[in-house]
């Protein structure tokens, strides 16, 4: 083992994986306790990520470690300081290239100096070989981080993280089984993603469920609605502090027998109405809301054509949920046009936007509103902003807008929109992230494309996501996060 320098180590904080307190000390070889040492240094494959690497070790007298890493040509790339206690312990390197030569080397540092190891090589393997097919082809200059989205197919579904060459530098193989698909990846506070698994729409009879996973791929918790709710697909938000996790927020749904002859269906159709639920860590629901309390059939905007032919349906299709910043529910119902404030204590509609109960005049809107939006997030300063799928403007065009509500004067007033150019229009799915430069990510799932775009609308890249050379059927959301190994505000 070869041991740096002392004045080499500067003060060095560690951080537990899952966001447990740091340790922060100077790493500096004095009189005082004995310095640290590694034994049984080794790297092997990660089994879960052809993309990743695990360090194995025995570790003494040390309460931190990271694991450095690169190849040729590339600049060296470092773990974040995770705590360690004495004996066998493990570091996972992430983001590594396919086929590629790799050296690693282990840092330790504890109250008494710092230590590091040799340096081991080893060598990546391929991509799995229908991974191998996908391509994402940038035009022009992506920021750094890493773009996360999902790919389904007949072979399996995977959650890809790609970097700003459209290069595939992480994935996680999600199990499924026949007709499912993987959809809305999320990366939590604590650095693990969520991702929905099930064959679900919103609307049918089926089981669903989100799972929580490692970023080195392992599976460490499951979501669902519980009975007598089926999971919905669209959206989890999971809220925790440093302890852990404090809340799950999810939609389930409900069938229930509904006579729809009116609106061209069934006298005896299923329709699906769907429940916000608040669990604890430990799964007990807190708080439900239940569409079926609040709307009718009435309220129901986009009724889909040949409505008899669906063997179910949902007459409000929520498909994102926010929590605004004094705790409450903003909720898009994409079949209502309907945006809602919902009070995440008593339930009260505290206001509602768009949709047959509109409550607000629109202001400074050339298209003058919107119809089956998507992905409505809540921003710092109180700004609606989401994806306007816009399938009541004429001719039809999608778009990303902020809205700015005035809730005295009940106005919406537009203060910013891209459109694109040619415009696009893409009636299902859809994303919008407002990301700290003030810039914009635009995700056209339906056309497997993806914008960035400033905050005076110009276009800073665009992409493409491609199987073999064919556009995907789509994707749910992309998403920038900062970097795989933990939350960092993109």
């Amino acid at each position: 083992m070869s041991r740096h320098p002392a004045a080499a180590w500067p003060t060095v904080c560690a951080v537990a994986l899952l966001g447990g307190a740091a340790a922060c000390h100077d790493a500096i070889v004095g009189s005082g306790p004995a310095p640290p040492s590694l034994s049984a240094v080794a790297v092997a494959a990660n089994p879960l990520n052809a993309l990743s690497v695990v360090a194995t070790f025995d570790i003494q007298r040390a309460d931190s470690a990271r694991l450095s890493y690169w190849s040729n040509g590339e600049a060296v790339a470092t773990t974040p300081y995770y705590a360690v206690g004495a004996g066998p312990a493990r570091l996972v390197a992430l983001g590594l290239l396919p086929n590629t030569g790799y050296h690693f080397a282990i840092a330790a540092v504890g109250p008494g100096g710092a230590i590091a190891s040799d340096t081991l090589a080893y060598r990546t393997a391929d991509l799995p070989e229908i991974l191998q097919g996908v391509q994402l082809s940038i035009v022009g200059a992506a920021p750094a981080g890493y773009l996360v989205t999902e790919v389904s197919h007949d072979s399996g579904a995977f959650v890809l993280a790609f970097d700003p060459g459209g290069r595939i530098r992480w994935y996680q193989r999600i199990p499924i089984h026949p007709d499912e698909s993987a959809m809305e990846t999320k990366q939590l506070p604590n650095g693990d993603f969520t991702v929905y698994v099930g064959a679900s729409t919103g609307w049918q009879p089926v089981g669903g469920r989100y799972i929580e996973f490692r970023p080195d791929g392992t599976i460490v918790r499951v979501y669902t609605a519980g009975a007598p709710y089926y999971t919905d697909n669209h959206e989890l938000l999971v809220t925790m502090t440093r302890d852990g996790v404090t809340a799950a927020h999810l939609f389930g749904y409900d069938l229930r027998t509904v006579d729809l002859s009116a609106l061209g269906g069934r006298p005896d159709q299923l329709v699906a109405g769907h429940a916000i639920l608040r669990q604890s860590a430990s799964g007990v629901t807190e708080f439900l809301w239940n569409a079926w309390d609040h709307f009718s059939l009435a309220d129901w905007v986009f009724v889909p054509p040949n409505l008899g032919l669906y063997s179910s349906i949902d007459f409000d299709h929520p498909n994102s949920l926010a929590i605004d910043g004094d705790g409450n529910y903003v909720v898009s119902f994409a079949m209502l046009g309907e945006i809602a404030k919902i009070d995440a204590v008593t339930g009260e509609m505290r206001w509602r936007f768009g949709g047959r109960h509109n409550q607000f005049s629109i202001v400074g809107d050339p298209l003058n509103g919107f119809g089956f939006q998507h992905d409505v997030r809540v921003l710092d300063n109180g700004d609606l902003l989401f994806y306007d799928n816009g399938l009541v403007h004429n001719p039809p065009e999608s778009r990303a807008v902020e809205y700015r509500l005035d809730l005295q004067a009940k106005t919406a007033t537009l203060v910013w929109q891209f459109r694109h150019d040619p415009p696009l229009f893409t009636p299902i799915v859809g994303s919008v992230q407002r990301l700290q430069s003030g810039n914009t990510l635009v995700g056209y799932g339906a056309a497997s494309s993806m914008t960035e775009v400033t905050a005076a609308g110009q276009v800073v890249w665009e992409g493409r996501l491609t199987l073999n050379g064919q556009a995907l059927p789509f994707f749910y959301r992309v998403r920038r996060i900062g970097s795989l190994y933990r939350y960092v505000q993109p």
